[in-house]
């Protein structure tokens, strides 16, 4: 009794099968509005403390897909690292966070955590910070299921410098100032 509506009128239902794809999005396109852009300094207190840009090394990438798994374990990431008077831009990493409204109204992930995309590019270069950094949301929708709210990070990933090389850089800019 109840699909007999669907048996004498087949463009009903053909109607109503298409209709998520009319809603914003489709039914599992992303898309949507990017808004509250933002540019911060850095994601920790530097107190201008000298530091050097961690840059992925393709060469070093190359070379490694050669490498046996055993010896691939034991070293750290392919990164070349770039003095911070000399680094001209092109080493941006992103991360991001993210949390989903079932049918846009009741946030079922984890809520926004702005760290947890700052450590999505930090951690995998061994670094110690980000600076230079701009932000911004993002909206996927996802048809009538929902909608991800995204918060996006790029920036520079630095490593602040170590003892011997701390004590070497402190001699040169005396000899510059005096």
């Amino acid at each position: 009794m109840r699909f007999a509506l669907y048996r004498r009128s087949p463009g009903l239902l053909a109607v109503l099968l298409a209709l998520p794809a009319c809603v914003a999005g489709g039914i599992s396109d992303r898309g949507g509005p990017s808004d509250r852009p933002a540019i911060h300094h850095a994601a920790t207190l530097t107190y201008g403390a000298p530091y050097k840009v961690v840059c992925i090394d393709e060469a070093e990438v190359l070379r490694r897909e050669s490498l046996p798994e055993e010896e691939l374990r034991t070293l750290g990431p392919p990164v070349r690292y770039v003095a911070m008077l000399e680094y001209q831009g092109g080493c941006e990493r992103e991360g991001q966070t993210s949390v989903f409204f079932l049918f846009n109204m009741w946030p079922v992930t984890d809520p926004l955590n702005p760290q947890y995309a700052i450590a999505q590019a930090v951690q995998p270069l061994e670094g110690d910070s980000m600076v230079g950094m701009h932000s911004w949301h993002e909206t996927h929708y996802l048809s009538l299921l929902g909608r991800v709210a995204v918060w996006k990070v790029k920036g520079d990933v630095i490593v602040f410098l170590r003892d011997e090389e701390l004590r070497a850089w402190e001699r040169a800019n005396r000899r510059r100032v005096r």
